[in-house]
């Protein structure tokens, strides 16, 4: 049977060179596609990673760009905050951040020992940081900073809350990534190892605009 599917292939391969093909373009499909022609998962890898790379690059600037305006905006004020306007929750917030670090430690944990408890703990820590998170913005309204209550009001609620939709978003996507992983009874998938990254990119990102705007 191995003998009859080796000299199928080599047929094939015979085939593909009269046609045409170059020689290394077989090479090249041999390589790309197993034998149901479906991609190899490690080249489906690279390939996703490469697209949460580049995504990765534009979310950069888009947040380097709201960073730069807020440092711009907060240059007119003589006194900050503004007066009548309360502070930011430096230390509540931070408070609120270590259970995003422990979930970016536990994705790191995670990618060296390949266990789905680290992944399930880390969505969760997600979960807990995005929710305490909800609860100072409450707080933050009854105290009477809102998007509409001043430019000090907006530049905050657009920074934090652009993270907190790349949070949100990237919890969806480790959850997503998650079933497929379980269904597939593989701890290696395109969508687990994108998701992975873009979830340390999120965890990343927060030390940044933590400081920019509760500490300078």
């Amino acid at each position: 049977m191995v003998k009859d599917n080796k000299k199928d292939d080599e047929e094939e391969r015979r085939k593909l060179i009269n046609m045409g093909i170059e020689e290394e373009e077989v090479d090249f499909y041999e390589m790309s596609f197993r034998s149901e022609g479906e991609p190899v998962v490690e080249d489906r890898i690279k390939v996703a990673k490469i697209g949460t790379i580049f995504f990765i690059v534009a979310e950069l600037m888009y947040f380097g760009g709201l960073i730069s305006t807020f440092f711009v905006m907060r240059g007119q004020y003589e006194v900050w905050p503004p007066p009548g306007q309360p502070s930011y929750p430096a230390l509540q917030t931070f408070f609120n951040s270590l259970f995003l670090f422990a979930s970016g430690i536990l994705i790191y944990i995670f990618d060296k020992k390949r266990n789905f408890v680290f992944l399930s703990l880390a969505i969760l820590s997600g979960s807990v940081f995005i929710l305490l998170q909800g609860r100072e913005w409450v707080q933050l309204v009854r105290f009477g900073l809102t998007m509409t209550s001043s430019s000090y009001g907006s530049i905050f609620y657009l920074i934090v809350g652009s993270h907190a939709v790349h949070a949100f978003g990237g919890l969806i996507w480790l959850i997503i990534a998650f079933i497929i992983s379980r269904r597939r009874h593989s701890l290696s998938t395109p969508a687990i190892e994108s998701a992975s990254l873009f979830w340390k990119f999120v965890v990343l990102i927060w030390p940044v605009i933590y400081v920019s705007l509760f500490l300078t």
